[in-house]
């Protein structure tokens, strides 16, 4: 059993005093441990699909990662289009599936899964999913697997919002002045051409970006994640039009295109942050 000290000075134990040690292998338990009284947070899936046995084919999915990706899903395909609530995530006791239907189309604190239905047979043109709460790390994995084992997609989009202050070039310098910015990683296997730079070292995704790009490219499922890096972190409608323009490139851009309701919405986040870059 290894100890911590807890201090910024390596002592010898015998002058340590009167000093708690800490016991670094419990901490890290403690740490990362959930309240016991809740549930390990998973994916509650709809229960006409809730056994392992029943697939959801799907030409395209997207996940948006984030307030401001999460943001998009709404103004550009809850807005527009009548999707199916298919299943949310949750660390809480298991409620009532219409419950979490009612609040459907809030814009804060998503964790929930769509469907949009095709106009003939079984294959699914697109699923969407929004996740905005912060993963402990061990259960990165585990909601990367309740998807990827869910959905046979042929195409899968993230779309993830980091600080520019989180992206530097090889010496150390910020990318760029500019207000926001988009960079990507794909998979070889996902051949459409992006116009827009790649991600470079010593820059890289992580959290649940790199969970969910790890299980599909091992299921060799063409990948590609784009992430937004914005100075302000409060969404607005600058930073939505921005996603759409990248994704305009991609096989999913027929359903992202605005429309009066969409304008609306911008129109609100735009008087909202009107003096945010000022």
């Amino acid at each position: 059993m290894s100890f911590m000290y807890g201090l910024g000075d390596i002592v010898d134990e015998e002058t340590f005093g009167d000093q708690q040690l800490i016991d670094s292998d419990q901490e890290d338990e403690r740490r990362s441990s959930r309240d016991p009284d809740k549930l390990p947070f998973s994916i509650i899936w709809r229960d006409d699909i809730k056994s392992e046995n029943v697939k959801i084919p799907c030409k395209n999915l997207l996940i948006t990662i984030g307030a401001t990706a999460s943001a998009f899903a709404y103004t550009h395909l809850l807005c527009n289009f009548e999707l199916e609530l298919i299943g949310h995530a949750t660390d809480a006791k298991e409620k009532p599936f219409d419950q979490v239907k009612t609040q459907q189309y809030a814009t804060q604190q998503l964790d929930r899964i769509y469907k949009l239905n095709g106009s003939s047979g079984s294959l699914t043109p697109l699923v969407v999913i929004q996740i905005n709460s912060n993963m402990k790390s061990d259960r990165l994995y585990p909601i990367s697997d309740q998807i990827r084992e869910k959905f046979t997609t042929e195409s899968v989009y993230i779309i993830e919002s980091l600080s520019t202050m989180d992206y530097v070039t090889t010496d150390g310098k910020l990318e760029n002045e500019s207000n926001m910015f988009i960079r990507y990683i794909k998979t070889s296997s996902q051949t459409e051409h992006l116009r827009i730079k790649p991600i470079e070292p010593p820059n890289t995704i992580r959290g649940i970006s790199a969970a969910l790009f790890t299980r599909f490219h091992q299921n060799n499922i063409p990948i590609v994640v784009f992430i937004l890096y914005q100075r302000h972190s409060s969404v607005n409608s600058d930073a939505l039009k921005l996603i759409q323009r990248v994704l305009d490139k991609t096989n999913i851009s027929q359903y992202i295109q605005p429309t009066d309701k969409t304008n609306k919405q911008l129109l609100r986040l735009l008087s909202a942050s009107s003096n945010m870059y000022s």
